[in-house]
């Protein structure tokens, strides 16, 4: 066993992103869990923008609004977070200060699905920021329409194009943008970023989100146990502070205003017709996944978009597309699913939530749990031969002196050892109405879902052989997980990636 070169620092770092939100009551629900994640990011903007949902309308045109839930509800969640904010420094370094925040949160393009003539605010904040000197990759975090984005763009091709310094600007842009968006929610990435704009990097995510949004009563209880209400309204909800009474549930009396009646789920008459959800159910947070993957947890889910990690797994198009078109496989169901590969973590997600939320009224460190540290003492990348055994050792610690348990698995799925590859047999779902729910296939007769043994994987020393039959350049994804018995039990998580030689 030979340990690889050192990762790429710059994926040490915390990453850069901006927002763009249409302003949905999951968006509102996302803006809020993302504020407690903020401290993991480079935060650099929020932009309010539109989508073929929710758009602010265009009296000259004779454009109406629709579902339009109108720009002061997000004030209202930095204000709340600026209540939070003495009681996050407390608990973890790099919070954004609430000043910052403001000065940063801009109104795009608002008036139409997918309008991108106009120049806002917003798409110049956003020409600029994509413009700047810092070239370090931007994470474009699209959770409404990619307009605004769009406009942008426009405006530097409108500026440039023609000019000597016309394609080392473009080369400059294309390669700083990662472009996370979630379904396609207009018409401007299709008509003008993906033909212009070429060389951005995008992962598209066209169904998985569904299932931390509308979808998630489709799944296996056991899947679903920290999205029910009763769990929400003790960790989340009750004695949280304002930032989190903002936090919208089924049922909570929450009204968002210039949504339509039917899509009120704070309401009573909503439970009434809605008798499959109980009051303070999960409602929707279905552009949480565009963050969950920049979050450095060990899942290393930022190299490699096929990696997998909170925010998903998902497979190559070209060089420059991902979508989900891999499978993991439910052991709830047993199939391969391609939204299994956010599922799997929602336990996970859904406890870290939950110990954040207690850091907004924690006014002391010792009052709320806080995540323990994880390394991997012969390190994540390392050369293996064929038939060797190979032992790995975890080390944690945790900062409340909490006491620690370990695991590991293997990420079969994400690794390219042949044992366990499901053939290429994918079926499409659909709901009535519309949303494509991912690919799914059932486990075929025989079929071997992982092939190779691990010793030692409860505890904090693990062993497994090399397979004889591995070839050159395969790779085995391992992951170590450390987990705490403070009251919500988090976890840290190291990759480990073994490359046959």
């Amino acid at each position: 066993m030979v340990k690889k070169g050192e990762r790429n620092s710059k994926l040490e770092s915390r990453p850069r992103t901006v927002v763009t939100t249409d302003g949905e009551v999951d968006d509102m629900n996302s803006v809020i869990r993302f504020l407690l994640y903020s401290n993991e990011v480079n935060l650099e903007g929020i932009v309010l923008t539109s989508s073929m949902y929710h758009y602010a309308g265009n009296e000259k045109k004779g454009v109406k609004p629709y579902r339009w839930t109108g720009t002061r509800w997000l004030m209202n969640i930095i204000d709340a977070y600026e209540e939070a904010y003495p009681n996050l420094i407390k608990h973890a370094d790099g919070y954004p200060e609430p000043s910052y925040i403001r000065k940063v949160t801009k109104i795009g393009n608002i008036s139409e699905a997918g309008e991108m003539d106009t120049v806002t605010e917003g798409s110049e904040f956003l020409k600029d920021l994509f413009l700047s000197n810092d070239n370090r990759d931007l994470y474009v975090q699209t959770w409404g329409g990619t307009n605004t984005t769009a406009r942008s763009l426009k405006s530097i091709e409108e500026e440039y194009e023609g000019t000597k310094d016309w394609e080392s600007i473009k080369k400059t842009v294309s390669d700083k943008l990662v472009i996370y968006i979630i379904l396609n929610q207009d018409e401007s990435y299709s008509s003008y970023i993906a033909e212009y704009w070429p060389d951005i990097r995008i992962i598209n995510d066209q169904s998985n989100f569904w299932h931390f949004a509308y979808a998630w009563k489709l799944h296996a209880d056991e899947v679903n146990r920290k999205l029910q209400g009763g769990w929400n309204y003790e960790h989340i909800k009750n004695g949280h502070g304002r930032l989190l009474d903002l936090y919208a549930l089924m049922g909570d009396g929450n009204f968002i205003e210039g949504e339509h009646p039917e899509e009120q789920r704070g309401s009573e008459e909503y439970l009434k017709n809605n008798p499959h959800y109980d009051r303070y159910d999960f409602i929707s947070e279905g552009d949480s996944p565009s963050f969950f993957y920049l979050i450095n947890n060990g899942l290393r889910s930022m190299e490699d978009p096929s990696y997998g990690g909170w925010g998903g797994r998902f497979g190559a198009v070209n060089e420059k597309l991902y979508k989900n078109t891999v499978l993991d496989f439910d052991i709830y169901t047993n199939r391969y699913e391609a939204e299994y590969s956010l599922m799997r973590w929602f336990d996970d997600i859904q406890s870290d939530f939950a110990a954040r939320a207690d850091w907004v009224v924690a006014h002391d460190y010792k009052d709320a749990n806080h995540h323990p540290t994880l390394t991997v003492k012969e390190g994540l990348d390392l050369e293996v031969e064929r038939g060797e055994e190979v032992t790995l050792h975890a080390i944690g610690s945790d900062p409340d002196g909490d006491s620690l348990t370990y695991s590991w698995w293997r990420y079969f799925e994400a690794d390219t050892y042949e044992d366990s590859k499901a053939p290429p047999l994918i079926v499409e779902q659909k709901l009535e109405g519309g949303m494509q729910l991912g690919l799914h296939r059932r486990l075929n007769r025989g079929e071997v879902t992982n092939s190779i043994a691990l010793s030692g994987s409860d505890t904090d020393t693990v062993t497994l052989t090399i397979p004889k039959d591995a070839k050159t350049g395969d790779t085995i994804h391992l992951i170590a997980e450390v987990k705490d018995d403070g009251i919500h039990e988090l976890k840290r998580y190291q990759r480990v990636i073994l490359t046959v030689r």
